[in-house]
């Protein structure tokens, strides 16, 4: 753009107006990247730099300098005193022309609300909400984000790549980018900047600093849809056959699988890394990977580059004579000599890839780990790390050759720019009840560096907490409610352990029935809800917004809304809050699952209000929803009436690569609002994405389809309409069409009106307590529309639905503990086996009925006298005495014990951070979170689910 160059000490005038997106003032240039991201350089010989770093691929600028002023104007030589002010549209920018960077010298200022301001030498942690760090190798269970102090128990600072959040509530945050490597002549390059700073001025608009930083930087790439849905890896000496036989297993389980991934065995014995493979272990491999690629798995594997090219490997003459080295000597590492690098890509592994003629490797789990050094052999880059280096080389590498398929790694944080490579990978952590919980803050909080991708070795404890079910089934319900499920053991569940039962529980289904059920539930839930997921994926590749966000994003104004650790947005319309401590301390061991968590998730002030997804029970905001949990439960909060587009699993379906077909059927989840119970009056939206899943054809083409599905509610009657926008290759050309309706009585569909209309079929779900309508071969171009009643003879006992999804959720949990204890199944057990049963005996009288039946179920399960297991009689007498919310549809209530409990655990994390710790089990046992405001992500997701498809490049 324009360039406005200063010349001079003095000037003749004291201001002027200006519409330019750079000034140049001496040694001072001022970048205007938006509005408000501002980008000041210094350097006394004027030589500003151009050239990308891997934080910023130097966007052309899109924000205007619109003014300058000066003042302190000398008339002599010396114009240390001289200030100048530039201003954009919403900041002002003042500095010492005269003086070089220094404490007080340059300061960025919100002209919307001075109080956001930023000043040279301010301290970054002021305010900050923290970004990521590269590891947590070492088998720690926590970091400490805050970069000024020790992050990791096992590294030195120097190793973690600890960034700062770009969201701050001082409404600031600075990147230093000084001394950073360029990128010119398609490499890495030294530095050749001297200060080099990016200031964000954002004030509380987190999503507005994230989009910035998207834009600066960009986009975050969408990963290929298979690697949302479920991977599993370990490291054990697998052969062909045993790999075969894993993968029957998933499927006769009906556990998802999508990908499977190869750890360090895969190649030949001996070097840590290798890229040939172990012919004695696969010694028909094709044959093998033919097979794998049948099955509709993708396939990724262990790469420790570190070693070089040894003689023994398969490519080694092709990399020696490209390299021009003396045959016979092995291949030093030469990372960053591009010659070495590009030789090691291209003639190395990509023999190993998969073609579109042949199966090979779909993607690399980079298992780099031998030290973020700057220099190796004769090769140094200054302020360079590997991490970063080998992300870049293997996820371009697609681009570099012209391939349409969609990149995908398995790497560790390189710094800040690693959003540009997924997915990550989070190391060995150590697997305990404190490691657990800190993972949905660790998780979520990468979101303020655009880091949306960390996945998570998913594995039970090993040693003494190997017989620890508990722990192994919330592990996995955690990361299923992340942003990656991949089950991973790094090696704890072979060895020794084998001879002393010590291991680590590494297949889902190598624990007692009752937890490997609850892990299948949690997989089978994340597979179904893929189009939910994937369709947040997608508009975050224009937003930034990641799936797994912090609390404080829906409104960053509400201070209840921070130091919330336990719990975080999830896509638009959703609030999780992963179970993250054991029932008690006599649960490890025990074979059943007997054990009844009491958990708190806080509903914040909304609009539009809240229901309890397992629950039922519709809160207002501003409460913490508490209630009691068993072994299958994930607790979350849904928006009332959000629309949550899903993926019917349909009974005998392979289990098997699931996630990276096209939606051939498609359910659209209406969710409980207050006014389904009421007659009132409730409108609502959602949105599928649907494309070919593994190539940038979306991005290239437009090639991808938005299925919309919008209703009205007034009274008791649904108008429904679904459409889709857009095309695809290999779109289906018609689908079936499911739509549901939780926590509600039967629906009565309209008359067949004429031959050629699609034809719905009604059924009552029980697990649902609602109808699921369906329609088959419908034309999406097209579109459909249907209005459906909810049954007038329930009209008077509406109410009596609220909260009864809870009910019979704990009703359930009693009856199988009774049952496993063969209590005496005689009339005093009526009740409960009714209500167990309410969605099977499911009419007007019986729902007229449902609130005398649970006060029935409790008090004969209070009557129960006779239970000799201790155990057993708190499990139900935590689910029997559980009310949840007031069933009626009035005003959602406060009670002054959710009130205090709200209270204590927000003054939980403000000790916390005073302390400048988080003590990650209590703040997760605890945990209360908030979710509505004007500028929300989910504002902005509901915004694109709406429009047009739009696209930017990657």
């Amino acid at each position: 753009g324009a360039v406005l160059a200063l010349l001079g000490s003095a000037a003749a005038v004291l201001t002027e107006t200006l519409d330019t997106p750079i000034v140049v003032d001496g040694p001072w240039r001022f970048t205007a990247v938006t509005d408000r991201l501002i980008r000041i350089e210094y350097d006394a010989a004027k030589k500003f730099v151009d050239e990308p770093t891997m934080a910023f691929i130097r966007t052309a600028p899109k924000g205007r300098w619109t003014g300058l002023s000066f003042t302190g104007l000398s008339l002599t030589d010396d114009n240390s005193e001289e200030w100048s002010t530039l201003t954009t549209s919403r900041v002002s920018v003042r500095y010492k022309s005269g003086m070089p960077p220094g404490n007080g010298t340059v300061s960025v200022t919100s002209l919307e609300n001075g109080t956001y301001s930023w000043s040279w030498g301010d301290d970054p942690s002021i305010g900050n909400l923290l970004g990521t760090a590269r590891t947590l190798d070492g088998e720690v269970e926590t970091l400490d984000l805050n970069c000024n102090n020790k992050v990791s128990g096992a590294y030195d600072n120097s190793e973690m790549h600890c960034t700062w959040g770009l969201v701050s509530r001082s409404g600031w945050a600075v990147v230093n980018d000084t001394g950073m490597p360029m990128w010119t002549k398609a490499w890495f390059a030294e530095s050749r900047n001297t200060i080099d700073v990016s200031v964000f001025l954002h004030g509380l608009d987190f999503a507005g600093a994230i989009a910035d930083f998207f834009f600066a930087s960009g986009g975050a790439n969408i990963p290929p849809r298979w690697a949302l849905g479920t991977m599993f890896t370990r490291w054990f000496n697998y052969d062909s056959d045993s790999v075969e036989a894993m993968i029957d297993d998933f499927e006769s389980r009906s556990m998802p699988l999508d990908a499977w991934v190869f750890d360090m065995n895969w190649h030949t014995y001996g070097p840590w890394g290798s890229f040939s493979w172990n012919k004695n272990s696969f010694p028909r491999l094709q044959g093998m990977l033919d097979w794998i690629r049948d099955r509709g798995l993708k396939v990724g594997a262990n790469m420790h580059e570190h070693d070089g090219v040894s003689t023994k490997e398969d490519t080694y003459d092709a990399v020696c004579k490209a390299l021009g080295c003396t045959p016979g000597q092995n291949i030093p590492f030469d990372l960053y000599n591009r010659t070495y690098a590009i030789a090691q890509e291209d003639i190395a592994i990509r023999p190993l890839e998969s073609t579109a003629e042949k199966q090979g490797i779909d993607f690399s789990w980079i298992d780099y780990q031998q030290g973020e050094r700057d220099r190796f052999e004769k090769t140094r880059i200054r302020n360079l790390n590997p991490t970063i280096v080998l992300n870049y080389l293997r996820y371009s590498d697609q681009a570099r050759r012209g391939a349409r398929r969609r990149a995908m790694i398995l790497s560790r944080w390189g710094g800040l720019g690693s959003h540009r490579y997924p997915l990550g990978f989070s190391g060995d952590q150590r697997h305990t009840w404190r490691g657990l919980a800190f993972l949905p803050y660790f998780t979520s909080t990468s979101a303020n560096v655009g880091y949306n991708y960390w996945s998570h070795d998913t594995v039970g404890g090993s040693g003494k907490d190997s017989s620890d079910y508990e722990l192994s089934v919330r592990w996995v319900q955690t990361t299923a409610w992340s942003p990656v499920l991949r089950f991973h053991d790094k090696g704890q569940g072979t060895g020794g352990c084998a001879s002393t039962a010590g291991c680590a529980r590494i297949v889902p289904w190598d624990m007692p029935t009752p937890f490997f059920e609850a892990v299948r539930a949690a997989a089978r839930e994340r597979d179904q809800l893929l189009p939910y997921i994937y369709t947040a994926c997608f508009f975050a590749t224009h937003t930034g917004l990641a799936l797994v966000r912090p609390m404080y994003y829906e409104d960053p104004a509400d201070d209840a809304l921070y130091g919330l650790y336990g719990q975080y947005l999830f896509g638009p319309d959703l609030v999780v809050s992963p179970i993250t401590q054991p029932s008690g301390p006599d649960a490890a061991g025990f074979p059943q699952a007997m054990g009844a968590v009491r958990w708190s998730v806080y509903a914040p002030r909304s609009a539009r209000g809240w229901v309890d997804v397992l629950n039922g029970d519709l809160y207002a905001g501003g409460e913490a929803v508490v209630g009691a949990y068993g072994i299958r439960d994930v607790p979350s909060l849904a928006r009332q009436g959000a629309v949550v587009p899903r993926r019917p699993w349909p009974r005998g379906e392979s289990s098997l690569g699931r996630a990276q077909r096209p939606l051939s059927a498609v359910e659209f989840r209406i969710m409980p609002a207050r006014a389904f119970y009421t007659g009132g009056r409730l409108s609502g939206s959602g949105a599928a994405v649907d494309d070919d899943g593994v190539t940038i054809d979306y991005r290239l083409k437009k090639q991808a389809l938005l299925i919309s599905c919008a209703y009205n509610f007034s009274g008791r009657t649904f108008s429904i309409w679904v459409i889709g926008r857009g095309n695809f290759v290999g779109r289906p050309t018609k689908v079936s069409l499911t739509l549901s309706f939780p926590q509600l009585p039967p629906v009565v569909l309209p008359p067949h009106p004429h031959p050629g209309a699609p034809l719905w079929e009604s059924r009552y779900d029980h697990q649902l307590l609602g109808s699921s309508i369906t329609t088959r071969d419908v034309d999406l171009s097209i579109g459909t529309h249907i209005q459906v009643d909810l049954d007038e003879a329930y009209a008077p006992v509406l109410p009596n639905f609220v909260g009864v999804l809870g009910r019979i959720r704990r009703a359930r949990y009693i009856k199988d503990a009774l049952d496993d204890l063969n209590v005496n199944y005689g009339e005093h057990r009526t009740n409960l086996t009714s209500y167990v049963l309410a969605a099977t005996a499911m009419e007007p009288r019986f729902a007229a009925e449902l609130p005398a039946l649970w006060e029935g179920v409790r008090a004969q399960v209070g009557a129960l006298k006779d239970l000799k297991d201790e155990r057993r009689r708190r499990f139900i007498a935590a689910d029997a005495l559980e009310r949840g919310a007031a069933a009626g549809p009035g005003p959602a209530r406060r009670g002054g014990a959710r009130a205090a409990e709200g209270a204590r655990h927000r003054l939980n994390g403000a000790r916390a951070r005073a302390r400048g710790g988080i003590d990650f089990n209590r703040a997760g046992a605890g945990a209360a979170a908030g979710f509505e405001g004007a500028a929300t992500a989910a504002a902005l997701f509901r915004r694109k689910g709406s429009a047009d498809l739009t696209f930017r490049g990657e």
